[in-house]
């Protein structure tokens, strides 16, 4: 039978994991090339054709199964050895093509092995309670104060049109205020753990809240709960909860 290499994570080590393959079974190898390697599974050509994945991109059950065994694996490997993580349906056509792919990129992977040893990525997802949130605005944003003001100063019929012009001005100001609110607890990061971070905004997430994505020392996960318990803190009163989530492959800082 044909195979070709699904490949799970380019490593600073040639280690296997501890846990199922792609295909459900536990075989692993790994591609050696000047001081960094690959670690894969090799498959079935046919199961694992452009054809099939297409034809299979609706099916979420069978999506869902590599995804979960994917993300189980380079989590393992994270453990091991410095990763840097591959995206599920790396494959290539061979031991060769992929020591060539590792030889044409050494440079650049090594660097960024070199950049994520002994580190995690970890997330902050920023959730906004929309009542609480929406009052927060008029104490964040100078013109809907104003505009507030207005509105308890007016007569019950002007203070009722100025209630629409409101509702209607918080939904242009939210936006920038959103990212404000991002950049402040940005800001808080830098300075109490001094890591890189990006930032991911709703627009970018198609429309889910906005998160904060964190590269940080293994050692260092305390540090982060604290910051979080702080900022919690801080901005209860305007209806953002702030959940961390981690810790995770860096697949965000790969690229950088």
């Amino acid at each position: 039978m044909d195979t070709v290499l699904y490949v799970y994570a380019v490593t600073r080590d040639a280690v296997t994991p501890s846990c199922e393959a792609i295909d459900q079974t536990r075989h692993f190898g790994t591609v050696d090339a000047d001081g960094i390697a690959a670690v894969f599974t090799a498959v079935g050509a046919e199961e694992m054709s452009q054809e099939v994945i297409d034809r299979r991109a609706a099916d979420l059950e069978w999506l869902g199964a590599i995804g979960y065994r994917h993300q189980a694996v380079v989590s393992e490997l994270m453990k091991l050895t410095p990763i840097v993580p591959l995206r599920a349906f790396t494959l290539f056509s061979s031991a060769a093509a992929l020591r060539d792919y590792l030889a044409e990129h050494h440079d650049a992977l090594a660097k960024t092995l070199d950049r994520l040893a002994g580190r995690q990525e970890w997330t902050l997802r920023i959730e906004l309670e929309p009542e609480r949130w929406s009052e927060a605005l008029v104490r964040r944003v100078d013109s809907l104060r104003d505009l507030q003001r207005e509105i308890d100063a007016s007569s019950p019929g002007k203070a009722f049109l100025l209630r629409k012009k409101l509702d209607d001005e918080k939904k242009r100001a939210s936006r920038d205020a959103e990212q404000q609110l991002v950049g402040e607890i940005e800001s808080a990061i830098a300075t109490k753990l001094a890591c890189d971070t990006i930032a991911e905004s709703r627009e970018r997430r198609d429309g889910a809240f906005p998160q904060i994505n964190v590269l940080l020392n293994r050692d260092e996960e305390a540090k982060l709960n604290e910051l979080q318990a702080a900022l919690a803190e801080k901005y209860a009163e305007e209806g953002v909860t702030i959940a961390v989530t981690g810790p995770w492959p860096p697949y965000t800082f790969a690229n950088g």
